[in-house]
């Protein structure tokens, strides 16, 4: 168990595992839900949506579990592996083989030479461990020997990330509000639509504004209001990749829809000479010598006109329901009806998300980067030599030919 605990193998398939996970989370928007759960019948499919929180799966309870198994995976390769290297590290064997083989290369020198050498190696800053016997020592000189321990600094960080990945799960949310020009609200929804929890403040719209570019094209979408929090008011400026931030809560302009029931059209009839123009809302009627309106439906999406108003046409016997377009008169029998101007109204669709850790997690992130590059870049050398006394005051130094070295 612990060989499957501690395996690199298992901390592949885990943070292959994860990798996989962020995919949904990162792709699936609340637009998409809304559109899977308006649009599919399946309630399979929909049971297994809902079961494997794929609208909110970096919260789910899968993406949970493989955090912790990757946890529990990390502090046991740290456990199993830190005694071993920081002994080989700081504790090396330092025995003078009985025979240097053809492995050693080998260099008569005096005392000077070798009060040469230390002063060379300490010079360049490299670490010496070595043993005495007698005449003869046993060195070894490291440079960068901390580098090794870098991993478990990653480790740290990513156990760190991990627990407050999980404890922000908990304490955490991710939902979304929809507000009219006006309306206040402290209910935020899941992605299902769902009520999911209550805000410790209120948020009231005050106007929301689509601004475009000279030739038409949306340039920008802003909602402004305030927050009221007991007797304190605070106001806010909300745009696209601009979000508001309140007690820890992030608020995102994600996107907006037409209020319908709030949009007002100028509508105007011409019937047996008389002109009679009106503003209407939904359900409202217009009647003028004998030829009546009543506006149904509204839409700003019709294919190539866009704007268009669905209405009910009655005359005489004559009754029928069709679309009239912005700027198009239709003739009716003795007369026209004809939209000449659309005042749409909007809702706003506010993301809320509260990551009471995230400081401490990009902390913890950008540590483990950190380390990695130190893992990555910082040399490390390591040499083993003897110094055996020869005759005449002379010594031989016996060095490796294959040093550690990367």
């Amino acid at each position: 168990m612990k060989k499957i605990l501690a395996s690199f193998k298992t901390a592949i398939i885990l943070i292959s595992l994860f990798a996989v996970g962020m995919i949904p989370g990162t792709y699936i928007t609340p637009a998409i839900t809304r559109h899977f759960y308006a649009t599919v019948n399946s309630p399979i499919l929909k049971w297994l949506y809902g079961f494997f929180q794929l609208s909110d799966s970096y919260h789910s309870w899968w993406f949970i579990t493989i955090i912790i198994l990757l946890m529990i995976n990390i502090i046991a390769c740290s456990i199993y592996r830190f005694p071993a290297l920081y002994k080989l590290l700081t504790k090396p064997s330092l025995k003078i083989p009985e025979k240097f083989g053809e492995t050693y290369a080998k260099l008569l020198i005096n005392q000077s030479g070798i009060d040469r050498f230390y002063r060379r190696i300490k010079k360049r800053r490299y670490k010496i461990i070595e043993s005495k016997d007698g005449e003869s020592r046993s060195v070894l000189i490291q440079f960068g020997r901390w580098r090794h321990f870098s991993v478990f600094f990653i480790h740290l960080s990513l156990i760190m990330i991990a627990i407050l990945g999980a404890t922000t799960s908990v304490v955490g949310f991710k939902g979304f509000m929809m507000l009219h020009d006006g309306q206040s609200s402290d209910t935020w929804f899941s992605e299902n639509g769902k009520q999911s929890g209550v805000l410790p403040f209120t948020i009231k719209s005050k106007n929301f504004v689509l601004t475009y570019y000279k030739t038409g094209q949306l340039k920008a979408f802003i909602l402004t209001g305030k927050v009221l929090y007991g007797s304190k008011t605070k106001r806010f400026k909300i745009k696209v990749n601009h979000p508001f931030v309140y007690q820890g809560v992030w608020f995102y302009l994600t996107s907006y829809n037409i209020d319908k029931k709030r949009s007002k059209f100028i509508v105007r009839i011409a019937a047996n000479g008389h002109i009679k123009t009106k503003e209407l809302g939904l359900g409202d009627a217009l009647t003028a010598s004998g030829l009546s309106i009543k506006a149904i439906n509204y839409t700003n999406r019709f294919p190539r006109v866009g704007n268009a108003l669905l209405v009910e046409v009655k005359i005489g016997n004559f009754d029928k329901s069709g679309w009239i377009f912005l700027g198009q008169p239709v003739s009716i029998a003795n007369g026209s009806v004809e939209l000449t101007k659309v005042m749409p109204r909007y809702y706003s669709i506010i993301q809320v998300s509260r990551t009471p850790y995230g400081m401490f997690m990009m902390i913890a992130l950008y540590g483990a980067i950190f380390f990695t590059m130190i893992s990555f870049f910082l040399p490390y050398r390591r040499h083993q030599l003897f110094i055996v006394p020869a005759k005449n005051e002379k010594f031989y130094l016996y060095k490796r030919r294959k040093s550690m070295r990367n």
